[in-house]
């Protein structure tokens, strides 16, 4: 009886210390579950920390790209500049020699304006006297020029050659017009032909008288009053109202 009651007692025994190492083993899986759950939630959080670290590395290598491409482009710009200011120098220094150079040829300039128009004004004072008020007015208007600030070295330069231009299609070309002559005293009214340096004549109005320049002794000659019929016609032909013609007219004395 009493061995009964000692093999009944061994599993009463066994059974609580199942039971608590089952309680044990149901809580370590928990434990388990709760460690593992905090893990991924770990891992999560790494991952994101990660992900976060991966999107700052990747501006990070965008902002130097970016700047590399700025440095890139700055350097060429710099270089730009750099060829620019070679440039300006060089343009610098290419106005000043300008400038020196038309300071020096304004030097030499103005004296042989001035030569110009002396040798203009003798020119005319020798010359034929035709078209005297024309001509006389044209010298004082450049010599007027001449002392005028305010009309540039250039400018007085252009109307000198335009004047020696003119002088110079004179003796080309052939012209009449009407005016005084005074001859021993008498003022008479006169119709003048000159047909470029080597003609210039002048017949009265009435055609009764005619004259020639004398270029030897710089003044005018009563010539035979029969060539008074051809010049009128040759003032007709400078006039346009008449055709050409050859004609017979006295040539200036000591004409070349």
């Amino acid at each position: 009886m009493l061995q009964f009651k000692k093999l009944l007692s061994t599993p009463l025994i066994a059974i609580p210390l199942l039971a608590f190492s089952l309680f044990s083993h149901a809580t370590d899986i928990k434990e388990l579950q709760k460690s593992s759950l905090t893990d991924q939630q770990q891992s999560q959080q790494a991952q994101v920390k990660i992900n976060k670290l991966d999107e700052q590395k990747r501006m990070l290598i965008e902002q130097v790209k970016a700047l590399q491409a700025e440095s890139e482009s700055l350097e060429v710009y710099n270089q730009y500049l750099a060829r620019l200011l070679a440039d300006q120098d060089s343009e610098k220094l290419s106005i000043a020699a300008q400038i020196k150079g038309v300071a020096e040829t304004r030097q030499g300039l103005v004296p042989l304006m001035m030569s110009m128009l002396d040798n203009l004004s003798t020119f005319i004072a020798l010359d034929a006297p035709f078209l005297p008020d024309e001509r006389q007015q044209r010298l004082v208007q450049l010599q007027a020029m001449m002392d005028k600030a305010d009309v540039s070295d250039a400018e007085k330069f252009r109307r000198l050659l335009t004047a020696y231009h003119i002088e110079a299609e004179y003796g080309s070309k052939m012209g009449q017009y009407q005016g005084d002559l005074t001859l021993d005293g008498v003022d008479r009214t006169v119709n003048y032909f000159y047909l470029g340096r080597v003609v210039f004549v002048a017949v009265s109005l009435d055609s009764n008288s005619v004259w020639l320049w004398d270029r030897k002794n710089n003044n005018w000659m009563s010539i035979d009053s029969s060539y008074a019929r051809d010049i009128n016609k040759a003032i007709r032909i400078a006039q346009k109202t008449d055709i050409p013609a050859l004609l017979k007219l006295p040539l200036l004395s000591e004409a070349n």
